[in-house]
């Protein structure tokens, strides 16, 4: 009985460890199959609080700004590109299924087949306000 116990405890322990979805898609993908691009290609940086951020490049503008969640193998997004509109109406959320997802490659089925390769070590650089946020 008491192995038993020590068997349950140790597979609910590993159930409980694991990764969720939503933790191996959070983080910077280039939209590219190989780590190299993470130099040149657009980024799509999914934050872990469900907010998407697309950049031309590791150095470049934001090019759009939306939402994403994960549930079972369904990617849910929106995105908004720039300029962004006054009304502040987003696009209709788009479903991905989902292919792969492993700790370098991340590939969702739709019209193109995307395919993403995870940039470990990227910083995204943007121009910020250092003075950080005041009331006017």
């Amino acid at each position: 009985m008491r192995i038993l116990t020590l068997i349950i405890a140790l597979i609910w322990a590993q159930g409980a460890a694991a990764e969720t979805p939503s933790e191996r898609v959070a983080g910077a993908w280039a939209s590219e199959d190989t780590v190299e691009a993470c130099d040149a290609a657009p980024i799509n940086l999914f934050m872990s609080d469900g907010v998407v951020a697309v950049f031309l490049s590791k150095d470049g503008d934001l090019r759009s700004l939306g939402s994403w969640a994960v549930s079972n193998d369904m990617l849910t997004m929106t995105h908004n590109d720039f300029p962004i509109g006054g009304a502040g109406q987003s696009k209709p959320p788009v479903e991905l299924n989902i292919l792969e997802l492993s700790e370098t490659r991340f590939i969702t089925g739709n019209a193109e087949g995307a395919e993403r390769a995870r940039c470990p070590d990227i910083k995204v650089t943007l121009v910020h306000d250092h003075d950080g946020h005041r009331n006017h």
